[in-house]
């Protein structure tokens, strides 16, 4: 017996292709696959959300560096997505994208999901446990991208010492720490946790 699927929605099918990215890079699994469902994501809750009026990363991007417009900024963020995508550019040739491909590893998924992430919390002002947890792992990792006034406490305790660890360590600490904090009490009850 199959399972009724709920009506969806974009909201729905947003979370749903952020929640499984998240998944298997917490798990470690397929980065490609991971890159794919997070810009796919990323791409539909970003609409979402500017839909609603609600603050967006890119415009965040575009206030802190104003080199950067909208289409530069989407295009670094679907370069990898797109060379996984297609394989015809827009004149119908082959793409050539062996160099980029080759460049490809698994940390452009940081990026992907943390933004996808933030769009995802301006929208609905509230973030599954393991996607709180991934952002403080974020912050912790990548506190040079912060504001110089930032408050990186709560990052650099929870995750000592990361930036100095190699990448599967990373990751295990970040696996590690979800698992900590899925079943916890305070943190469900928080109304800024989404169930």
């Amino acid at each position: 017996m199959t399972r009724e699927m709920q009506p969806l929605t974009k909201l729905s099918v947003a979370r749903a292709q952020l929640v499984t990215s998240l998944d298997l890079f917490v798990r470690d699994k397929d980065p490609i696959s991971v890159h794919c469902l997070a810009c796919g994501g990323g791409e539909v809750i970003e609409a979402v959300a500017q839909t609603q009026g609600d603050a967006i990363f890119a415009t965040h991007i575009m206030k802190t560096q104003p080199t950067m417009d909208r289409r530069a900024i989407r295009r670094l963020r679907n370069q990898y997505w797109n060379a996984f995508k297609h394989f015809n550019d827009l004149k119908g040739l082959p793409r050539e994208d062996e160099e980029l491909l080759h460049r490809f590893d698994d940390k452009v998924n940081d990026m992907a999901l943390f933004i996808g992430w933030w769009d995802y919390l301006s929208c609905q002002r509230k973030l599954p446990v393991a996607a709180q947890v991934f952002q403080v792992w974020w912050y912790a990792l990548y506190e040079e991208k912060l504001s110089p006034t930032a408050d990186v406490d709560v990052a650099r305790s929870a995750f000592p010492d990361i930036r100095g660890q190699d990448r599967a360590e990373q990751k295990r600490r970040l696996r590690r720490s979800i698992e900590k904090y899925r079943h916890d009490k305070n943190l469900l009850a928080d109304p800024a946790t989404e169930l």
